[in-house]
């Protein structure tokens, strides 16, 4: 076999590595936001779970006052639908800038192999989180806050409604968003850490194949039979 083939079928080989980085990198960004993520945005399946629905209705039971249940339910409904439109931005915001590092990967050894640090990942959470942030309190104020009169009907005591409102208004604006978010912070992390450990496996998975292939390996051969 020529040195000209076995030159081009190294480059595949380390070609098909890259792309295997970036399918390990995209599949561990999909099952972020599409499995953990998104299961902290959309309805829960037992309203007991419902953190923000149990929490007004809580605040109305103290203030000893009725809110129209269905009016709150298309409320929340609302604010997750528009929510999580936002995921498939915040997919592509990891995709693209962890992808950097692959495409950019040129070895100067012969064991060098693709590597996610947690530094990599440093600036890119803060600047993810800082995004997810900014969109979840911009669908709070449109969706919940903006249209927490609607829970209420004409009977209830204008000084009542101030009140709960402000109450509901403070909790989703403050105590929920720290909450979620701390939730998501969490979930980043787990999914940075299996990221990291994944490359790895395909960096390990590389140079095995590399070591081992007789085609990879036949100028070697050659030379030391020479």
């Amino acid at each position: 076999m020529g040195q000209k083939t076995i030159d081009e079928f190294r480059e595949k080989h380390f070609e098909n590595y890259k792309n295997a980085v970036i399918e390990t990198l995209k599949n561990n960004t999909v099952s972020l936001f599409e499995d953990d993520i998104k299961s902290l945005l959309q309805k829960p399946p037992l309203d007991s779970m419902d953190v923000i629905r149990c929490k007004f209705l809580d605040l109305a039971k103290r203030h000893k006052t009725i809110i129209q249940a269905e009016a709150l339910d298309q409320i929340l409904d609302a604010y997750r639908k528009s929510v999580v439109k936002y995921i498939p931005g915040w997919k592509k915001m990891r995709i693209d800038e962890l992808s950097k590092i692959v495409h950019s990967f040129s070895p100067k050894r012969e064991n060098d192999v693709i590597r996610f640090n947690k530094k990599d990942f440093q600036l890119l959470d803060r600047k993810l989180k800082r995004q997810m942030k900014e969109n979840i309190i911009e669908v709070i104020e449109k969706k919940i806050v903006n249209n927490v009169n609607q829970l209420f009907t004409d009977s209830i005591d204008d000084k009542i409604k101030k009140t709960y409102s402000d109450e509901m208004i403070k909790y989703v604006r403050s105590a929920y968003v720290k909450q979620l978010l701390e939730n998501v912070d969490f979930k980043i992390i787990v999914k940075d850490t299996t990221l990291m450990n994944g490359v790895r496996e395909q960096g390990e998975r590389f140079l095995f194949t590399k070591r081992n292939s007789y085609l990879l390996n036949e100028n070697k051969s050659s030379n030391q039979e020479g």
